[in-house]
């Protein structure tokens, strides 16, 4: 576990000095998602979690604001789940209340574990910028992804989620390629380190991310009844 959490502070400490400031002319930038989450195991098959994220943008230089998720799901069966969530998005342009609705199909094949997410997304801007109209702007994604455990403690896995948005210019906003690492240092608690390469092509010039993101995720699990003799 030490090995993985001196990498990533070397990756966080010279990912600064890699890439240029962002700008029309270089448009590359280096992001960083830093993250927490509480997540209620209920009964029934039932799931409800919250999580905190502050981000950073110019190349980890720019505090951009927090963003607190609110949201739960539903195993219908051993292959499909549905889920929803409520995002607010505290940033430094304004605020903003993002709402998720979605469904998972997945299936375990030995230690491999493989997914498709279908989501929609409604994004709704909560403040009045005179420069523009207010937004309000409808996105579905979908989510390929696959992961792989290499013992009980720890895990690796990679995604591929096209974003697109309804009646915009482009047939895909933008592309998050996802890889990652999670480890569970506590019976209750996981470290997830991940590295997203973002293309955003709903400009009118091509953008590219670089997102360096952590997240402590803490599972309560559901309590188990004692059945009395």
């Amino acid at each position: 576990m030490k090995k993985y959490l001196i990498l990533f502070a070397i990756i966080f400490t010279f990912s600064n000095g890699i890439f240029a400031q962002a700008s029309k002319k270089d448009p590359v930038d280096v992001l960083g998602w830093y993250g927490a989450s509480c997540t209620k195991n209920l009964p029934k098959k039932w799931e409800v979690y919250v999580n905190y994220q502050a981000r950073y943008y110019n190349n980890l230089k720019t505090y951009n604001g927090s963003y607190i998720t609110i949201g739960g799901s539903k195993k219908l069966n051993k292959y499909l789940e549905l889920m929803g969530d409520y995002r607010l998005a505290l940033v430094n342009k304004g605020t903003y209340n993002r709402f998720t609705i979605g469904a998972e199909a997945s299936k375990k094949v030995n230690k491999f574990n493989y997914a498709f997410r279908l989501e929609i997304q409604n994004q709704l801007q909560d403040f009045i910028d005179t420069s523009k109209s207010n937004d309000n702007s409808g996105y579905w994604r979908a989510r390929f992804a696959g992961k792989y455990s290499i013992n009980k403690k720890a895990e690796v896995y990679a995604s591929v989620e096209p974003v697109m948005k309804f009646g915009g210019n482009y047939f895909i906003d933008n592309i998050k390629n996802t890889v990652g690492f999670k480890y569970k240092i506590l019976p209750q608690l996981k470290l997830d380190l991940y590295y997203v390469y973002r293309p955003d092509y709903a400009k009118s010039y091509n953008r590219l991310y670089h997102i360096i993101g952590f997240n402590a995720d803490y599972t309560i699990k559901k309590s188990k009844k004692k059945h009395k003799k």
